[in-house]
């Protein structure tokens, strides 16, 4: 007796086969950022770099967040208030002023390989110096 199957069933197994066959393609070699040659092992390891900037940039406007939440004895709620909705409106304006800036960076080397690499260290750079920025507000 022949089963009969579902061309769904079968279209839906096939897609899960490859998804995880895909999830577990990638690189068979680990990336030594010390020896990078390429373009693109260059861009991965900057990548990788900006990566490590943009946690600390998170990690440190969530604390400075999350402290203008609590209640501060030197300063009054609405004061505190207004202060983190005055960083709100600072950071999104940061975050538009650097993907115009970064975006000028790649523009100005888009005819070579190197424009990705330089737009990556551009929003690196600018993640830096916030974090920067954001320590010194925090501290004062």
């Amino acid at each position: 007796m022949k089963m009969k199957t579902n061309p769904t069933n079968t279209v839906v197994t096939r897609v899960l086969v490859l998804l995880l066959l895909s999830a577990h393609a990638g690189p068979s070699f680990a990336l030594d950022c010390n020896k990078r040659l390429t373009t693109v092992e260059l861009n991965e390891c900057a990548s990788k770099e900006k990566d490590k900037v943009e946690a600390k940039l998170n990690s440190t406007y969530q604390r400075i967040m999350k402290s203008l939440s609590r209640p501060d004895p030197d300063t009054d709620s609405e004061q505190r208030s207004r202060m983190k909705k005055s960083l709100i409106s600072a950071q999104r304006a940061w975050v538009t002023f650097r993907e115009a800036d970064c975006d000028a960076v790649y523009e100005k080397h888009a005819d070579g390989t190197i424009r990705n690499l330089m737009y990556i260290s551009c929003l690196q750079r600018h993640a830096e110096k916030r974090v920067k920025d954001l320590e010194s507000f925090e501290r004062d």
